[in-house]
Parts: C-alpha cells; structure tokens; sequence
C-alpha cells in the first residue's frame, strides 16, 4: 500500500471524516491485513480529535420520549431493500442492490414472526469477490443458498478458513472478525439469521456493537478443531424434563461449521411426527441455537407454538405449512396463512401461533430453524414466556404444553392433507384415524 495513501487515511480518520469501520474497509480491499490495520489503529486513536462522523447514529442525548427503535434506525441506514411478509417463496430469487458496508449485494429479511427478536439478510458476492471483513456483537447463522467458496476467521491473533459449498451451515463466533471470498466463476448467495435487533435495541450504540475489541476467548480460541467435521462433534445428552421434554435427550452437533446440512445425518425425534428426525446445532458456542429435522414422503409433523423469531429455511422437499392464531382447532382461528414451500423457501412462525409441517412430494422434507434459543446448550429465560415456550414444544397442551397431539387435532388437517396428496399422487403414510 503507497505510504502516500495510507497517511492520507490516517489524517481523515483522526479529523473524522471517515469512520474505523471505513478505515478498516479501506485498509482491507488494498489488501492490508486484519492485524496490522488494527496496530495502525491502535497507534493513531490516542491522537484522534473528536469525531464530527454521523456514522453509527451517534446522537446527542434527548431528554425528550423518541419513541426512535435504534435498530428499524440503524438498518435504514444501510441502504438496501426491506423484504415483510409471513415467507419467502424462494430465497435465490430475492431481489438485491449493492450494499456498501458489506462490498457487497443484499437484503434484508423482517418476516411478521421475526417480531424484533431476530432477523435475517441476503448477501450475494460476485464471482471471484469477497466482502468487507465484519465483526460485530450480535450472532448469526449462516446457510449457503449457492455458489462456493470460503469464509476467513480472525479473532485474537488467530485465523481459520472454512470452505463452504451450497447447504453449508457456519456460526461464526461472537465478535471475530469474519471475511466471505466467492472462490467460483457464478455469484455466490448466503442467508444469515442474527439476534440484531435485540442487541441494537439494548445498547442503542452502533459503534459499540460493530467497534468493539473485545476478544470473546471463553468462545474461540483458534483450536484448529473449532470448525471441524469429524463424528466425534456429535453428541448425546440426556435431559431433565425441566430442559426438554424429548425422551432419550438430544443429540447436538457442536462446531462452527457444518459442511452440508442437507445430507448431514439425523437421528429419530418422535415427539414431533411420525417419521421425523433431527439434530440440534451448537454452532461456536454461541446463544442462538439451531436445529436441522426431516420428515418423511407422506407424512406431517404435530402442530405446535412457541416465540417469536424462529426463521425456518427449506433445505429440500415441497409441501406446506399452515399458521393459525389463538384456537387449537385450526377451523376455530380467527387468522390464518398458508406458506407453499419448497427448497430455499423461507417462513417465520409469529409468536403463539400453532404452526404445522406438511411433506406432500416425492421426497423428505428437511429444513433449518434458527431462533434465540431451544434445547441448546445455553438457556435465554428473558424472551417468549421465560424462555419456556421453545421448550414445551414437544408437552401435549392436555399437560399445559404447546404441542397438539394427532388424536387431537381438528380433523380438517387430515383432510386437507389427503387431497393434497391426492393432487399430487403421492400416497399417505399416516395412521388412519383412531388406528
């Protein structure tokens, strides 16, 4: 990098006129490294003048009632498209325009569910292209929707790259620095699930979120298994009642990364359908959980409800999904949506709405939901009910759970499920009634 050049980003940066998340963008694409732009900026901050940047909503304190949300806020800010409704049909066709912060193109998710606990983005990187390197403090999960390529990890002097294809799963740990490389000739396309808005809303600081140099060690420490795929990072743990209701516990697989969630293996969970399975996914240690689960040709899930903010993505299958609000009984509620869905559609179950899966193809149906918490290793109290309402799932609601067992449901899912298998001339592998 010309020395010419780099004194002239110093001397902006100390006056002001560019941010550190600038500087650090900057620094980046003239291919300066992480470490060093950070020992530049450690030389210089103790000579900064005051900062006259708007960047980050840097506000004077009001004493007045804004009624302002920091993140709806911050997020107009970035200058992309806004994506609200109850789905997605297809997340690879989602409309995007150039992001400037990310170097790269994008969207954003706010699906009705999501309901200011979690929320999604679309980032597309063009072929042979890479995007602004990242850190910030709130999670992500990351889902693969196409293209190849490779994610560069930097936290604490440490630095780990993960190769990624279409169906990889990555959760980058908190705060590390975090860097998207599209290695192949067609763009690459991801979607992320993250708990912005919850840590936007309670800082209201954007400097403090994405200027942070806190180094989160108790999460990563650059062991160089930390993003392994071997079948030792799948575990079992038997649970109390009191943290699960599934019988036999569950099975986690723990890392940061997992090659191909739709061809990793699954183990039987009955407590939601016949013919279903699942795993849960502990991905860096972090407080957002996630969960892959399948259900077989010819079947549906039970219905249940939990919180708000459970982004579920379709990895492969055709079916249906219906959300009704209040009753029990589907005919009884008074609101109620349909989501069509096949491989990369999207959907978000609003908070305390029973919602249940249907599989009306020719194969299983096997999708991702990512959520603020579940039958992970860390338990959020604070959102949805004591942070219970995840947990009571799979607890029939004749126990006070959230779950409607099969003998119990209204018999008009029965019947539109069997003429929609009819349609597509797929047959039922259900129990008949009372069987």
């Amino acid at each position: 990098m010309p020395e010419k050049e780099m004194k002239d980003w110093i001397g902006r940066y100390r006056a002001g006129r560019i941010s550190r998340r600038e500087f650090v963008e900057r620094a980046s694409a003239a291919g300066l490294g992480l470490l060093a732009t950070e020992a530049v900026l450690a030389s210089v901050d103790g000579k900064k003048m005051p900062s006259h940047s708007h960047d980050h909503q840097a506000h004077e304190h009001n004493p007045n009632q804004t009624n302002v949300n920091p993140y709806i806020e911050w997020r107009a800010g970035e200058g992309i498209p806004i994506i609200t409704d109850y789905s997605i049909a297809n997340l690879r066709a989602v409309d995007v325009k150039p992001w400037k912060r990310m170097n790269a193109s994008g969207s954003y998710i706010d699906l009705k569910g999501g309901e200011g606990v979690n929320d999604g983005y679309i980032c597309e990187i063009a072929p042979h292209s890479k995007t602004s390197a990242q850190r910030y403090l709130f999670e992500e999960v990351v889902y693969i929707l196409s293209g190849e390529g490779e994610t560069v990890i930097r936290s604490g002097g440490h630095e780990q790259t993960l190769k990624w294809k279409a169906g990889s799963v990555i959760g980058p740990p908190l705060n590390a620095w975090r860097q998207h490389v599209n290695t192949g000739s067609q763009p690459a396309r991801f979607l992320a699930i993250t708990n912005a808005p919850v840590v936007i809303d309670l800082f209201h600081n954007t400097e403090f979120v994405f200027n942070n140099d806190h180094v989160f060690r108790d999460r990563y420490n650059g062991d160089p298994s930390f993003f392994g795929a071997s079948s030792d990072k799948l575990h079992h743990k038997q649970t109390s009642a009191e943290e699960s209701e599934q019988s036999g516990g569950v099975y986690t697989w723990d890392s940061g990364f997992v090659p191909d969630a739709r061809a990793i293996g699954l183990k039987v969970s009955r407590e939601r359908g016949a013919a279903n399975s699942r795993i849960e996914l502990q991905l860096s240690d972090n407080t957002m959980q996630a969960h892959i689960s399948e259900f077989e040709v010819g079947t549906y899930k039970k219905a249940h409800r939990h919180g708000p903010g459970s982004h579920v993505v379709m990895l492969n299958g055709t079916g249906y999904t219906l959300m009704w609000k209040g009753s029990p009984k589907f005919s009884d509620a008074p609101d109620h949506v349909r989501v069509d869905f096949t491989e990369a559609s999207l959907f978000v179950p609003p908070d305390g709405w029973f919602h249940q899966h249907f599989n009306t193809g020719q194969n299983p149906a096997r999708y991702l939901a990512a959520t603020w918490g579940g039958d992970g290793k860390w338990f959020m109290r604070a959102l949805g009910g004591g942070g219970r309402t995840h947990r009571l799932g799979k607890t029939s609601i004749r126990k006070g759970g959230n779950l409607i067992e099969y003998e119990d449901e209204d018999p008009a899912i029965r019947e539109i499920f069997e003429a929609e298998l009819r349609k597509n001339g797929v047959e039922s592998r259900m129990k008949p009634k009372g069987a």
